[in-house]
């Protein structure tokens, strides 16, 4: 009866344990997704403060570029979110190892695409920003 007790006790601990684990490494694997989403988010709204100062056809393609590339970093994230609840199910059920790495290398993909993505966006915004201001160096100029 103590040796059932006593391995009933590991397998309630084994199971927090694995709910702990899991729980936490979706928390962790999904903040960097959550804050490219939401910064995203705010800086295509930030663009579109932008908007009425594009002066030129430079200007205009360079606000092009960085709202497309934050939209664009937008849906890569929401297809993550989508994958991330089929990779879960993968972990969960664990009886098809080839299935779970494809998910896997596919939300990698997805990942880093959307980070950089962003980079290009804020890159862009950036130039932007800057080419707004007027300080371009030209050469001869004085």
């Amino acid at each position: 009866m103590a040796d059932e007790n006593a391995q009933q006790e590991l397998m309630h601990k084994n199971v927090a344990f694995y709910q702990t684990f899991l729980s936490a490494w979706t928390e962790s694997r999904m903040e960097k997704d959550k804050q490219i989403l939401t910064l995203s988010a705010l800086a295509t709204g930030l663009l579109m403060v932008f908007r009425e100062e594009l002066k030129d056809v430079l200007s205009f393609c360079i606000w092009l570029g960085a709202g497309t590339a934050f939209v664009a970093a937008i849906v890569v994230i929401l297809l993550i979110f989508g994958q991330n609840s089929d990779y879960i199910e993968q972990i969960i059920r664990d009886d098809n190892q080839i299935e779970k790495l494809g998910i896997e290398k596919s939300l990698q993909r997805k990942t880093l695409w959307a980070f950089r993505l962003f980079v290009l966006g804020v890159v862009l915004t950036i130039m932007l920003a800057v080419y707004g201001t007027g300080f371009i160096i030209s050469k001869g100029a004085q």
